[in-house]
């Protein structure tokens, strides 16, 4: 049994079958080029979101807190008083909330989740739609039943996408309980993907790969400046000279943006929307 890879167009050789959402015996495949690992078509998603975000997720507020810290610092070198980004499937809101507390101007676009915690700034509020600073997609990868053409779309938006996603361990896989991140009781995770796929989207793409060859990742056309450098992929042979860390200490030097946390304008603003909705 053989299936073509979404990522690279080769082979893909069948890994093992498991049982998805309790219930759907499901076949995996790994592709014999790259490494990616993508389900059978997926056509159980429909059941799969009819809860979008599991309850099975139990680290959706402590990843959510973490990167805000993580993508805030990052953030510094290439952020103006005028840059507006984008959380693509931003879920329920927690991470443009976290990070318009923290003076970005986030927004917000997901299909499936309700927003609770960013309402009001979603894609259709900015005043552009096209062209921001970032588009960041965190946990998104693994969903994407075809990413090829879902990232296509997320670089409409932007030319520097900083996504999460964990990447398949060293140890082999043979067995869906060989790694946790297959997450078969969800049945929303269908492609999975190894540093090799990732550098074939790079090429893909023809832009650049910066990643902690964990599950911190970024995919840009532009240049970007110091602290991401040391990061950069261009080729396997680059492997072993890239440190396993995603930032390093800022020079103190160096002239930052100073940024005013959005919390209290946005606090005014929803209390003139709401006492315009009421009038």
């Amino acid at each position: 049994m053989q299936a073509i890879c979404k990522i690279c167009k080769h082979e893909s050789a069948f890994l093992f079958e498991a049982t998805v959402l309790q219930k759907e015996l499901v076949k995996y495949y790994k592709c014999q080029n790259c490494g990616f690992i993508q389900t059978e078509e997926p056509y159980w998603l429909n059941e799969a979101y009819n809860s979008p975000i599991g309850s099975i997720d139990v680290g959706l507020l402590q990843r959510n807190i973490s990167l805000s810290e993580q993508v805030s610092k990052l953030l510094e070198s290439i952020h103006t008083k005028n840059s507006i980004y984008l959380d693509y499937g931003g879920g329920y809101g927690i991470f443009v909330r976290l990070m318009r507390d923290k003076g970005f101007n986030f927004y917000l676009s997901d299909l499936y989740a309700e927003n609770l915690f960013a309402k009001y700034f979603e894609l259709k509020d900015a005043k552009i739609n096209t062209g921001f600073c970032c588009l960041t997609a965190f946990e998104v990868f693994e969903h994407l039943v075809d990413p090829l053409t879902e990232i296509e779309k997320m670089f409409t938006f932007s030319d520097t996408i900083i996504f999460s996603t964990e990447l398949q361990p060293k140890d082999r896989i043979s067995d869906i309980n060989d790694w946790w991140y297959f997450v078969p009781e969800g049945g929303q995770h269908v492609s999975l993907y190894s540093l090799n796929s990732l550098i074939q989207l790079q090429e893909y793409f023809s832009c650049q790969l910066y990643t902690n060859r964990y599950n911190l990742h970024i995919l840009t056309k532009t240049d970007l400046v110091d602290p991401f450098k040391k990061l950069i992929i261009k080729k396997p042979s680059n492997f072993v000279k890239i440190k396993n860390r995603f930032f390093k200490k800022r020079d103190q030097n160096e002239i930052q943006v100073m940024r005013e946390s959005l919390l209290m304008k946005d606090f005014e603003f929803y209390k003139e929307k709401l006492s315009n909705d009421k009038n």
